[in-house]
């Protein structure tokens, strides 16, 4: 006899009996099967599991998909050229997802480490269309906040200074925000990727052991660049010191100090493009490459000079050579310079006013000892100078 279940009840409760369990089975190896792969228990690539977790960006699960994001972050920045692939072929899920990746990279790495993810987001930016530049300009606007905001702390931590202080135009002294890269310093290139990231200073004082090409080329990242001293150099130079300079589009002023600079140094200096001034005090630069600066430079502010400095500041719009300020720890100081004098006399020459004062001092080195004679209180007084080299604090 055949037992036939067609059309029954039990035929129903059979079928239902059977299929189950299989597709329990099923589903219970798919998510042990998952589980292995995120655990990492797996012997595949870095790369195979970028790819991996990459394509579960767009997973119709949310949490699978704050899983794949936060899967990728952990294998770094290695994984942006996969993902800049992916938001290529990938909808607006794995668009948004992959670019907050790239971004977490741009906020939480240090910018010589981040695998070129801030250069990424530039890229998209730019040459993207749509929906990937929007979302690419957003992501920059967030990353650049947040560098602005560490930038300071991890400079001064390494050693620069960044504030308010006295800064050098010119050989004429005013107070400036700067940035100084100098002895302090501790030497960590890596650090100086953070000046790209300070805005809203225009000055900056190379000094001492950090006269190198490679600091160079990271100041003048600095957004709001015009005016750069490179100062007290112990030893000879590097060409690339003043090269990497040319690749900004304007330099407002430039001095050098206490710097030894080369003939062909000068034919370097002589191609940037300087806009206002240019000053060369204790260089010991040949006087020929100085005259092709001038015939290069025509119409730019040039001051050349042997290194000596008196330290008094006048109007050079007066008449006279009235002193405004004399400035501590000079050789104006040091001598009993005071404010409303009146130098009437330098050396063996005549003062007629700032300039003719300036001119005069030009002429020697630091450590040279001059006479200068002024009126106090209408009274014609002389003091023995010895002059020192310009300092800044």
């Amino acid at each position: 006899m055949t037992l036939s279940i067609h059309n029954s009840k039990f035929s129903a409760l059979f079928i239902r009996g059977v299929v189950f369990p299989v597709i329990l089975l099923g589903a219970s190896l798919e998510v042990a099967a998952q589980v292995q792969s995120d655990e990492g228990t797996t012997a595949t690539s870095s790369r195979n599991q970028a790819a991996y977790w990459i394509t579960q960006l767009s997973h119709e699960h949310y949490l699978r998909r704050e899983r794949a994001s936060q899967k990728i972050k952990e294998l770094g920045p290695a994984v942006i050229p996969e993902l800049v692939t992916a938001m290529n072929e990938g909808d607006l899920e794995v668009i948004e997802r992959a670019i907050a990746v790239i971004s977490d990279f741009a906020i939480t790495l240090e910018p010589a480490d981040d695998g070129d993810a801030w250069v990424t987001l530039q890229a998209m930016a730019e040459k993207s269309v749509g929906r990937r530049a929007l979302a690419a300009k957003a992501a920059m606007e967030e990353v650049a906040e947040s560098r602005t905001k560490q930038a300071v702390d991890f400079l001064v931590a390494a050693g620069l200074f960044v504030g308010d202080g006295y800064f050098s135009v010119a050989a004429s002294q005013s107070t400036y925000a700067f940035v100084e890269v100098g002895d302090q310093w501790n030497g960590d290139l890596k650090v100086l990727r953070w000046l790209e990231w300070v805005g809203d200073i225009g000055h900056v004082r190379i000094s001492g052991k950090a006269i190198q090409g490679s600091v160079l080329r990271n100041v003048v990242r600095m957004p709001d660049l015009t005016a750069i001293a490179i100062v007290d150099a112990a030893a000879p130079v590097d060409d690339e010191v003043f090269s990497s300079l040319g690749e900004m589009e304007r330099i407002d002023s430039l001095d050098i100090r206490y710097v030894n600079v080369t003939e062909q140094q000068g034919e370097i200096i002589s191609r940037l493009p300087l806009r206002k001034s240019l000053t060369l005090m204790g260089t010991n630069i040949p006087s020929g490459a100085v005259d092709r600066i001038k015939d290069r430079l025509s119409g730019l502010e040039i001051q050349f000079r042997r290194g000596g400095f008196l330290g008094v500041s006048c109007d050079p719009i007066d008449r006279a050579c009235i002193v405004s300020q004399v400035f501590p720890d000079t050789a104006a100081f040091d001598a009993g310079l005071m404010r409303e004098d009146v130098i009437v006399g330098a050396g063996e020459d005549k003062i007629s006013n700032f300039s003719t004062l300036q001119k005069t001092i030009n002429k020697y080195q630091a450590g040279d000892e001059i006479e200068v004679s002024f009126l106090r209180g209408g009274k014609l007084l002389k003091a023995k100078v010895k002059l020192r080299r310009l300092e800044e604090n």
